[in-house]
């Protein structure tokens, strides 16, 4: 069970980072649902841009059960960089995960022009530092998880259409960074996906290749609205509890 609480969270950056709105400001709240449990956590998410620059920050808390479980576990993503030719390009992710009186902080730098990420992670307890280390890749990515669904009405102009494609993106898949992505384009497909996630513009099958609440492969499907907002998220038949549900809840944009 504690293993499930953490991966709450990657459930929260896939439907956060798909809102792919081009605004000033953004703001929109998602709630997680996992079968017999009821609600599990809330997440928060932020974009503020302008012509070239631009910041994506997303909170997640687990709540309830999942709180106590979790040591009162809170996490925090940051995606910062430029926009070029419409798409942002990261020049930082961080991660900033806190439980039970531990701080894990880790940084990403993206070196475009030589084609290489390096990281360095620093580890609290009680406020103290205990251990930081640095290092390299094993891959290189152009995106980090945020920026890449950012992006991902570029790289799918029309979700009608088939498209089925591994791409790469920090913050994915441990040691390849790699993320599938396809449209369910199929009538049968769409028709069973509605039937899951609701009426929407576009169905997406997402695959974060990692083992989230025992379902093999970490399968999601995507409910996109017609502004491209996440609305709907489902990790299917996942060992005794069912279904993960995540959803929104609230969503605002500031010019």
């Amino acid at each position: 069970m504690k293993r499930a609480v953490r991966n709450l969270f990657l459930i929260w950056m896939v439907l956060i980072g798909a809102a792919t709105l081009w605004a000033e400001t953004m703001r929109a709240e998602y709630v997680v649902e996992y079968g017999i449990f009821g609600k599990m956590g809330v997440a928060e998410a932020t974009l503020e841009r302008n012509a070239t620059h631009y910041k994506i920050r997303m909170r997640a808390k687990a709540t309830g059960l999942a709180k106590v479980l979790s040591g009162g576990r809170v996490e925090t993503y940051t995606s910062e960089g430029h926009i070029k030719k419409g798409r942002f390009v990261p020049d930082l992710y961080a991660k900033d995960i806190r439980h039970s009186g531990k701080r894990r902080v880790k940084t990403y730098y993206f070196d475009h022009p030589q084609r290489k990420v390096t990281y360095v992670e620093v580890r609290y307890k009680d406020g103290k530092q205990t251990r930081e280390k640095s290092g390299v890749l094993p891959y290189y990515a152009d995106n980090d998880i945020f920026s890449l669904y950012f992006n991902i009405r570029q790289i799918i102009p029309d979700c009608n259409a088939p498209f089925d494609k591994t791409l790469h993106a920090v913050g994915a898949e441990k040691k390849t960074g790699k993320i599938r992505i396809r449209t369910l384009t199929d009538k049968k497909e769409r028709m069973l996906a509605r039937d899951m996630l609701g009426k929407g513009a576009c169905y997406l099958k997402v695959t974060i290749y990692q083992k989230l609440f025992g379902s093999k492969g970490g399968e999601l499907y995507l409910l996109l609205r017609k502004d491209g907002v996440a609305k709907t998220a489902v990790l299917k038949d996942v060992v005794m509890f069912g279904d993960v549900r995540g959803r929104l809840i609230d969503f605002e944009i500031k010019k």
